[in-house]
């Protein structure tokens, strides 16, 4: 069976193939194959998923959520060290949704703490957006810390990242300094939990 890379290295493969492969697997699977991805396939998959439907806060997790109940998604990126993370979604007690990248590497630079919202000039695009960080998290999770300090601005100041459509439990991401200059740095997610 065609493994989700080898699918992406096909020249003529489209969203609705990856689409159908991603929706065929069980959850385990799925997890598997998209943290197989390498950066070229990663980046193959940010360009194929430009014109996939829109992404809404709902799709992260369930609009009656809990506040601090935790939505992660297994993360894979395309950096040559660490590449792999969680991506940890939340609604915080405000009402926005929230978040932090749960990592080997935390300890060292930082949780990195976001706010997820839409973007005006990005339309169908959600944006983790590390120019903000969330009031609230759940207790037991690391101090919300600002992203422009320390060493932690080398890896999350400035930045926002870009999500787009791939399948129901799939979305491929993109860096971009302050929302503007796209960065050679992708990443791909994985839904591990349920939305309902």
């Amino acid at each position: 069976m065609t493994t989700f890379k080898e699918l992406l290295s096909d020249p003529g493969v489209r969203l609705a193939d990856v689409t159908n492969h991603l929706d065929g697997l069980g959850r385990a699977e799925r997890i598997l194959e998209s943290m197989a991805l390498d950066r070229k396939a990663q980046e193959r998959l940010w360009h194929i998923a430009e014109a996939s439907q829109p992404l809404t806060l709902d799709y992260l997790l369930p609009a009656d959520a809990k506040a601090l109940d935790p939505y992660p998604f297994e993360g894979k990126n395309s950096l040559p060290i660490f590449t792999r993370f969680q991506k940890v979604f939340y609604r915080t007690e405000e009402g926005t949704v929230g978040g932090y990248n749960n990592s080997s590497v935390g300890p060292v630079v930082g949780p990195g703490y976001y706010v997820t919202h839409l973007w005006d000039t990005r339309p169908g695009e959600l944006a983790v957006d590390y120019l903000q960080v969330p009031k609230s998290k759940p207790a037991s999770w690391p101090p919300i810390k600002p992203n422009d300090v320390g060493i932690t601005q080398f890896v999350y100041g400035g930045m926002v990242d870009f999500l787009r459509w791939v399948s129901d439990d799939v979305v491929i991401g993109r860096a971009y300094k302050k929302g503007i200059d796209p960065m050679p740095n992708w990443f791909v997610l994985c839904r591990t939990r349920p939305r309902a």
